[in-house]
């Protein structure tokens, strides 16, 4: 069970890319029936984050296997004993409405504050509060190449990748199509300097003194080239660029009206409602003193 459950986990990314239609019931596969009821993989594996490892990847799904067949025979014996009584009927009811008019907050929240923040509000606030966002860490922009030790014409990759003109880029985009084993155009974004070294067998102890010095790296080991070329640099405790930190200023931003604008939107809400004929207040019998 162990070692199918481990191929399917695997498999499946692919597997219900292929097979999986409109129908999202269409040819599911089923892995455990307790009570009457089914766990299907497609439930198991949507709550395996990308990237795990085979090994976690089992261990995850053997927990909410396990997690799961407790909490559905727990719930269907709770349901054969426990009679629903008004009070538990009214607190579902409660969970639903909070739940829906959350969800229904979350929805318009996003699409409003999506129109309302705009490039020029995120530029004033960075202008204001530059020194929050600090870098720490080294940013470059540039090209990483990696090739093959055996590929044909690396020296003029590298007389391309050093001069980096319009059509000295255009032979890089064929040639690393071609041949490449990993190509990264971040000329015209930030990445981190630890991203890319990440991906190179080579360890630079200066940082900041490399990208003031050396502003590429052409090395190699038993199968590859690895060349890196940097255009742009910014070191650790300068400010980080706008076009880096734009998304966080956005949520920022949104973050800060959204008390107001929920509050804006209940309103209005009601105004509507009122203006429809959709609220009706009756008059209360006045009681004899």
């Amino acid at each position: 069970m162990k070692q199918l459950l481990c191929i399917l986990i695997l498999a499946l990314p692919m597997w219900l890319k292929d097979c999986i239609g409109p129908d999202p019931n269409h040819d599911r596969v089923p892995i455990v029936e307790a009570e009457g009821k089914v766990l299907y993989l497609d439930e198991i594996t949507s709550t395996i984050p990308a990237g795990t490892s085979s090994s976690d990847s089992l261990k995850m799904a053997e927990l909410y296997i396990n997690n799961w067949i407790k909490e559905t025979i727990v719930y269907e014996e709770a349901c054969r004993n426990l009679k629903e009584s008004e009070e538990i009927r009214t607190l579902v009811e409660a969970y639903r409405r909070s739940l829906i008019i959350y969800e229904y907050q979350q929805q318009a929240l996003a699409r409003k504050m999506e129109q309302t923040v705009t490039e020029e509000d995120i530029a004033r606030y960075y202008e204001q509060n530059a020194q929050r966002f600090l870098s720490s860490q080294n940013l470059i922009k540039g090209l990483f190449i990696k090739v093959p030790r055996n590929a044909a014409q690396t020296d003029q990759l590298k007389k391309w990748a050093r001069k980096r003109d319009s059509l000295s880029m255009e032979h890089i985009e064929n040639y690393c199509m071609q041949r490449a084993t990993a190509y990264e155009n971040f000329l015209e974004e930030w990445v981190t300097l630890d991203d890319v070294m990440d991906q190179i067998p080579y360890e630079i102890k200066d940082q900041a003194k490399f990208l003031k010095t050396q502003p590429q790296l052409e090395i190699n080991d038993d199968k590859y080239h690895y060349l890196l070329y940097i255009d742009r640099y910014l070191t650790a405790g300068s400010p980080e660029p706008i076009e880096f930190v734009s998304k966080r200023i956005k949520n920022i931003l949104i973050n800060s009206s959204k008390t107001e604008f929920l509050h804006q939107l209940e309103e209005e809400m009601v105004g509507d409602a009122l203006e429809k004929g959709q609220i009706i207040y009756y008059d209360i019998p006045q009681t004899e003193q």
